[in-house]
């Protein structure tokens, strides 16, 4: 990072080694279970400190890792013996290497680790135990729906797919697999800690986590989450096609395909499963998926899950954490008393109220790492008026609170922020590096702000001293507009688009 003399702050962020959750201004929890009793966790916390490490491109996805130890180096060790195990099984499992062992079984040879045969028997078991929700021979078929342009592939070519030997895609399951084998590594060198690989989550040791739920409607990193729970000592897995699916014709169609009709899923919009591994967790929500509701749940309290949390593609929820019906809107409405802040441009142009529904959305793409993983960059993203004062902090991504005052623009802009207290969030698998980031009209006052020119900011700093400020104006009317900030050296040109929330 570069470094240089900074202002004082008026306010420090608080819980800085939390994950990317943690820092974004966007974020409105709501508790749906009791926190547990902080005896143990202050016990700990007296003698262990926290530490976050996040990389993007961990197996095709992003990576955060919460380490509970006693000196920096110790989560040192912990963090690159657990990569080290992922990279491990990433090159006996992974679908898209080449030279992986699952490839060479596909391409004929005998499955020789002990790793790969257990995966394959889970897959055997949990086959029959979901009446053939899931199942590993399911290559083909969705190499066939990826492929699709302009209309869904013929059902005798994925009959056809289907019925191919050793057509074997352990996708589904294995990302559950490889986090507990990563975790029971983990153990050894630290006594407590979290593991999050693109929403599916592990935690060990006895001490409490606060875990969100993101809403399939509204899935960008900063929308309000469901609700959070606590997790201690179990894991969290959410299976949905919200972040991944093929759009044929104007239609979205979901990644995760029906092993019994060999057609995209679409009765469950996001089924997040808490079991006591992550394979049974990614289990029993892949199945819900396909499922629905009813034999969803049924599936996962007889195959012993602790809590469900269902979402249904018209937005009913069923929870055993959660029992109330949330909106699926990204915030809600501001109150019709509330007046633009006050700082806000007087005249006429100050009178014309924020559109309702109206948001602006930002589509972050930062690059891939040329060396297939790297440590998440610091990122910050905010929004200015016309007079170039600070309206919001859109969003903060950091681990390390001491690194945040690298991003030099930002800081300097922020005369106060505070941040939310989500330790990790749960969703469905995103792609590495694609964030979609929203701003809804208020200000860091939760005011609504008049119609009119913003100017958006996003700065991103990366270790070894990568840095780039890029800025965009988009004018925020009454008609729907876009604008692009620039590629950097850290990310891909964003789009930002300014209209109605998409139903």
């Amino acid at each position: 990072m570069n470094r240089r003399k900074h202002p004082r702050s008026k306010a420090w962020l608080t819980g800085a080694t939390a994950t990317l959750a943690v820092f974004s201004g966007e974020q409105s929890s709501h508790a749906v279970q009791p926190a547990l009793p902080p005896r143990v966790s202050e016990q700990l916390a007296m003698s262990l400190s926290r530490f976050a490490f996040q990389h993007e491109g961990v197996l095709g996805t992003s990576f955060d890792l919460l380490v509970g130890a006693v000196r920096a180096d110790d989560a040192r060790v912990c963090e690159q013996q657990v990569l080290a195990e992922i990279e491990r099984l990433r090159l006996v499992l992974s679908t898209y290497d080449p030279a992986s062992e699952i490839s060479r079984v596909r391409a004929g040879a005998a499955v020789a680790s002990p790793e790969l045969q257990s995966l394959l028997s889970a897959y055997g078991l949990w086959a029959q135990r979901s009446g053939g929700s899931i199942n590993v021979n399911m290559a083909g078929v969705i190499r066939l729906w990826q492929a699709a342009r302009e209309a869904p592939p013929a059902p005798d070519a994925l009959e056809s797919a289907f019925r191919q030997p050793l057509a074997y895609n352990v996708d589904a399951l294995g990302k559950g697999f490889i986090i507990d084998r990563a975790v029971e590594v983990a153990r050894r060198f630290a006594p407590t800690g979290l593991l999050n690989i693109g929403g599916d989550i592990r935690a060990w040791g006895e001490v409490a986590w606060q875990i969100g739920i993101a809403n399939p409607f509204a899935p960008a990193e900063n929308s309000p989450l469901l609700g959070h729970f606590i997790l201690r000592n179990g894991a969290v897995a959410t299976s949905g096609g919200y972040s991944r699916f093929v759009t044929l014709a104007g239609r979205r169609y979901s990644h995760i395909i029906d092993p019994r009709t060999l057609q995209p899923a679409g009765q469950i919009s996001s089924a997040s499963i808490v079991a006591e591994d992550c394979l049974t967790a990614n289990a029993l929500a892949t199945a819900a998926t396909v499922l629905g509701l009813d034999e969803g749940i049924r599936l996962a309290k007889m195959s012993g899950a602790w809590e469900h949390f269902l979402v249904d593609a018209r937005g009913r929820i069923d929870s055993s954490i959660m029992p109330t019906a949330v909106a699926t809107d990204s915030a809600p409405p501001p109150a019709a008393d509330k007046k633009p802040a006050t700082d806000a441009p007087a005249g006429p142009a100050a009178e014309a109220a924020w559109p309702t529904n109206f948001q602006v959305k930002i589509d972050l793409s930062l690059k891939a790492p040329p060396a297939g993983r790297a440590p998440r960059p610091y990122v910050a993203v905010w929004v200015e008026d016309s007079n170039k004062k600070l309206v919001r902090t859109i969003t903060v991504w950091g681990s390390n609170f001491k690194w945040l005052r690298e991003l030099n623009t930002w800081w300097e802009v922020a005369g106060s922020y505070t941040d939310g207290y989500t330790q990790s969030i749960t969703r469905a698998t995103r792609p590495p590096g694609k964030y979609a980031i929203v701003w809804d009209g208020l200000n860091d006052k939760r005011e609504p702000v008049p119609q009119g020119e913003y100017r958006i900011v996003m700065e991103v700093n990366r270790e070894h001293g990568r840095h780039a400020t890029e800025s965009v104006t988009i004018k925020c009317g009454p008609e729907a507009q876009s604008a692009e900030l620039r590629a950097t050296s850290e990310s891909d040109a964003a789009k930002v688009e300014y209209g109605a929330k998409s139903p």
